[in-house]
């Protein structure tokens, strides 16, 4: 009988996790990757002309044509909360966007003569952004041509 008792520990300690691992998911950022701890690859290399927002905050995306893309949080009081930032560096500069980021809708864009880049939740319809012609860089960024739209 012992046996049993054991099998129905483990059973209840993963529905424990399991139930406690659900809420977390209910009540955490939409961006999970903001919830990791900041690498030396999620430092800007420009730091300047970025008041309003957390520098340990910020997080590597995607990285094309000599372009880096991040995302980051504003220092708290310095926007509405539940707002996320998309940064863009190339060159000499940043380029930045914030917006509110809520489950399921696009967060923060960046738009120029030849790109639009769209900041995502971690749980948007990805699907719906390739059928409009985005591609995907990263799970939490989508860009398309500036001319597609």
């Amino acid at each position: 009988m012992p046996h049993l008792s054991a099998r129905r520990g483990v059973l209840l300690v993963g529905a424990c996790c399991a139930a406690l691992g659900m809420a977390g998911c209910a009540g955490g950022s939409p961006l999970g990757l903001l919830d990791d701890e900041q690498m030396d690859r999620d430092v800007l290399t420009i730091q300047t002309d970025l008041e309003g927002i957390d520098l340990a905050s910020t997080r590597f995306l995607a990285e094309r044509d000599g372009v880096e893309y991040f995302a980051a949080t504003p220092t708290d009081g310095s926007r509405p909360k539940g707002t996320v930032c998309l940064l863009v560096e190339e060159g000499i500069g940043v380029g930045l966007e914030c917006a509110p980021l809520e489950r399921g809708a696009e967060g923060a864009a960046i738009r120029d003569s030849r790109i639009t880049a769209v900041l995502l939740p971690d749980d948007i319809d990805r699907n719906a952004l390739t059928d409009e012609g985005f591609e995907l860089l990263h799970l939490n960024l989508a860009v398309r041509p500036a001319d597609a739209g």
